[in-house]
């Protein structure tokens, strides 16, 4: 299936990294998507299950090329075994081995009483530690604007921190309220480095604040029959009342995913922001949701999204224009290395 532009800028992210506890929430689950079903009637016998999920990602996915798997073979491979479990509970630990190679984090299966089943490993390790950030905002006026949104200064140094991109739990205009707290401040530390994903909306909406002119968003591709589709331009347009051009220094790391991945590669592109870090999880789909049967559900990455500079985002993440390992071997733990690295760039004395 075709989307259109407002499908793959709503779409919510896998929910997969928790944010800091006291001050940020827990990333939403949820996935936002233009179908939830397939036209095509969900099975009652097991491998029936089997074949309907096996055509659905012959038709849909679009990464096989990319990651070398040959979902004929591996289809071939594992119907035998389907043929043989008993139930779904256990054709979901058999699709679960299927799927492993590819490595997705936003394929997952969705249990009857809605718990989630991961089928990837997390390919790069956090560069955020909640005890850390929480002991180096001490002191620093931390104001809590929402759930997942607060602000802070360091001298005249503005600090914005967003744990995820949650319409449920903050607007547009909450962002917009946020940096106009910190107008006054001659420079910007942008922190996502504990977002996983959200809504696309809500992410660009920010990424719009900091350009008069339309960002490039990099582009996506959906399947199309056999292959793929024609590329589809994606761009933020400049939004609110006034743009910061001062300079930002966006945060990033292994805990980026999905939607915090595409705000990343907009941001990247323009002269006044520096990403420092380490690089992305590297990790974007578009997922639709569907049904399995016995009352399990699956969802099903759709589009390859490429960064502006044409390189694929899944698997390969987004590098940092600064990179500043983790190292917190001998540092008290009041500090936070990267949040540090960041603030010594900007002429901050901590």
């Amino acid at each position: 299936m075709r989307a259109d532009r407002a499908d793959f800028r709503s779409r919510l992210g896998p929910g997969r990294i928790p944010s800091a506890g006291w001050l940020l929430a827990a990333l939403l689950t949820g996935i936002a998507a233009c179908d939830r079903s397939s036209t095509e009637p969900v099975p009652t016998d097991v491998l029936g299950q089997f074949d309907s999920f096996h055509r659905a990602f012959a038709s849909t996915y679009p990464y096989f090329d990319y990651k070398h798997v040959n979902w004929a073979a591996t289809g071939a491979n594992y119907r035998p075994l389907a043929a043989q479990a008993p139930n779904t509970d256990s054709l979901v630990r058999i699709l679960t081995a299927m799927v492993w190679p590819l490595n997705d984090i936003h394929l997952n299966f969705i249990s009857p009483t809605g718990a989630r089943l991961s089928t990837s490993s997390q390919r790069r390790a956090s560069n955020f530690s909640q005890p850390r950030w929480q002991a180096a905002m001490t002191s620093r006026g931390l104001v809590q604007r929402a759930m997942n949104l607060a602000t802070a200064r360091f001298g005249d140094v503005g600090y914005l921190v967003i744990g995820a991109w949650a319409p449920a739990q903050f607007s547009a205009s909450d962002l917009d309220a946020a940096l106009e707290a910190l107008r006054d401040t001659r420079a910007l530390i942008v922190d996502v480095r504990a977002n996983s994903g959200g809504d696309d909306q809500l992410a660009f909406a920010l990424a719009g604040r900091f350009s008069a002119k339309r960002i490039a968003a990099g582009s996506v591709r959906y399947r199309d029959g056999a292959g793929l589709g024609a590329l589809i331009e994606r761009s933020v347009a400049p939004r609110g009342p006034w743009t910061w051009t001062k300079p930002v220094v966006l945060l990033i790391g292994g805990g980026c995913y999905s939607s915090s991945e595409s705000f990343i590669a907009a941001m990247a592109t323009l002269p006044t922001v520096t990403t420092l870090g380490d690089t992305t999880g590297g990790g974007s789909g578009n997922p639709t949701e569907r049904a399995l049967g016995g009352g399990w559900k699956y969802l099903l990455p759709r589009w390859i999204e490429y960064a502006p500079d044409g390189h694929v985002i899944e698997w390969q993440g987004i590098a940092p224009a600064v990179r500043v390992p983790f190292d917190t071997a001998g540092l008290e733990a009041t500090r936070d290395p990267i949040l540090e690295a960041a603030l010594a760039r900007l002429g901050v004395v901590r």
